[in-house]
């Protein structure tokens, strides 16, 4: 019950909610700027708790019907000089799960660059089900509100409704996501350079057999598994497709069973990984609870390496060495990106160059550079927001520099070191010399032939 996709008769009750407060709405009883209700009566009568009140509420806000006032309950928006503000709310910013820390950055960091400028903003909570986030996002255009940032969809319904946005150029941008398809604005991290950090990290620690686990529903991902296979490429190192595992969703119901079946398939295999690459902090923590369940020591046993960057990493035992994201910065720079284009600053138009999405590159820069020997390509410098942390092949510090645009921006991420990463177990030399003799085919693959790297996952628990 504690949860907003609670059913009544098979229709999340988010829905219900909102339709009943539409319907009041429409019989013209209460006029604008009076109050209709407060979320603690609506929870109260209709039996549910708050925080699914508080949704239903908020689907009819972004349609420009309602508002809340702080203390005083839910009230008809005016349209005219009233007690009501009659200001249409200009921006929105939409949260995947605006309860997990990490994102919720982002939109603090969105809102605070449009209170800047005196926007206003709402933030909307994308995790009242599919249904209803689907319908918020068909409506945007029909609305008071202006423009919209959403935060990491990696849904393909969630880019349907997106390409209906596009259409009807309504100003948008997408963090932590690029769409291939269509020119929509969007900003993410650098993925590439991220996991091409974390293999030359655990590379330096003698590691030589890695796995790698992460949902490869997102390009996101994609994007760092394509920088770990470079990395161990560049210093000679094949990935063991093997090691590649994909679960079929983001954290949450039945995906701890699928980490915990990856996790057990790895180390069961004959010649184990040492270290463990997760996409994601949470895909670390659940895994190196496993890893502890099954008396194994990290990282005397075996490493773990995260992506993000937040909060967890510091409260896990052992801390957890990860790549960090500028996530506060990501969404001050969609933000900026979408108050330029409501302004006017850059029109949505469509036949421009295409983004190549999330960090990850396009063919012609895999070959740049003389690799790590080259004295020349050691270290890259300036990226466009700053120093990029770390020594790599120019190769890898230039897919987010080509790939800077005002339709598509790419933030530099850092290494974040942590107590789970350690050297190789003593058993890795027995790997080493058997790996090493497919350097040339590894560099090969890595450098000259753009994979699909779904091919090269097994999905845990199929």
């Amino acid at each position: 019950m504690g949860r907003a996709r609670v059913l009544r008769n098979g229709v999340p009750v988010v829905e219900l909610l909102a339709a009943k407060l539409r319907r009041q709405l429409q019989d013209g009883k209460a006029r604008p700027g009076e109050l209709i209700t407060s979320e603690y009566d609506l929870a109260r009568s209709e039996k549910v708790n708050r925080m699914v009140a508080r949704r239903a509420v908020d689907v009819l806000i972004t349609e420009g019907k309602l508002e809340r006032r702080p203390g005083k309950g839910v009230y008809i928006r005016s349209l005219g000089t009233g007690t009501a503000d009659p200001t249409p709310t200009p921006v929105q910013i939409a949260v995947v799960n605006f309860a997990g820390a990490l994102w919720a950055g982002a939109a603090r960091g969105a809102k605070a660059a449009a209170l800047q400028v005196g926007a206003r903003v709402q933030i909307y909570d994308t995790d009242a089900g599919l249904a209803a986030d689907l319908e918020m996002i068909r409506n945007l255009p029909m609305t008071s509100v202006r423009g919209a940032v959403i935060i990491s969809v990696h849904r393909k319904r969630f880019a349907e409704a997106l390409y209906g946005l596009r259409a009807a150029r309504y100003p948008l941008v997408l963090v932590d996501e690029t769409l291939h398809d269509l020119e929509i604005p969007s900003v993410v991290a650098d993925n590439y350079r991220g996991g091409y950090l974390a293999g030359q990290k655990l590379i330096e620690r003698g590691h030589r057999r890695i796995g790698f686990l992460a949902y490869l529903g997102a390009d996101t991902s994609h994007a760092r598994l394509d920088g770990l296979r470079d990395a161990m490429a560049d210093a000679g190192v094949p990935l063991d497709r093997s090691l590649v595992k994909g679960v079929r969703d983001t954290l949450g119901m039945g995906t701890r069973g699928e980490i915990g079946s990856a996790v057990r398939s790895m180390l069961g295999r004959p010649n184990p990984p040492t270290a463990v690459f997760f996409g994601n902090d949470a895909f670390a923590a659940e895994g190196c609870r496993l890893i502890r369940s099954l008396g194994l020591h990290i990282p005397g046993d075996i490493s773990a390496v995260g992506f993000d960057g937040g909060e967890i990493c510091r409260l896990l035992v052992p801390t957890l060495a990860t790549v960090r994201q500028p996530i506060r910065e990501m969404g001050v720079v969609a933000m900026e990106m979408l108050l330029a284009r409501m302004a006017g600053g850059r029109k949505d138009e469509g036949g421009r160059r295409k983004a190549k999405g999330n960090g990850c590159g396009d063919a012609e820069t895999r070959g740049q550079g003389g690799g790590p020997g080259d004295p020349d390509t050691r270290r890259h410098g300036e990226a466009p927001h700053g120093p990029v942390a770390g020594d790599a092949p120019i190769a890898a510090a230039n897919k987010a520099q080509n790939h800077d645009s005002a339709w598509h921006r790419v933030l530099p991420v850092t290494w974040q070191d942590g107590e789970s990463i350690g050297p190789a177990p003593a058993a890795a030399g027995d790997f080493t010399t058997k790996d090493t003799k497919a350097t040339d085919s590894a560099r090969e693959d890595a450098k000259n032939a753009k994979r699909n790297p779904a091919a090269d996952v097994e999905m845990a628990g199929v």
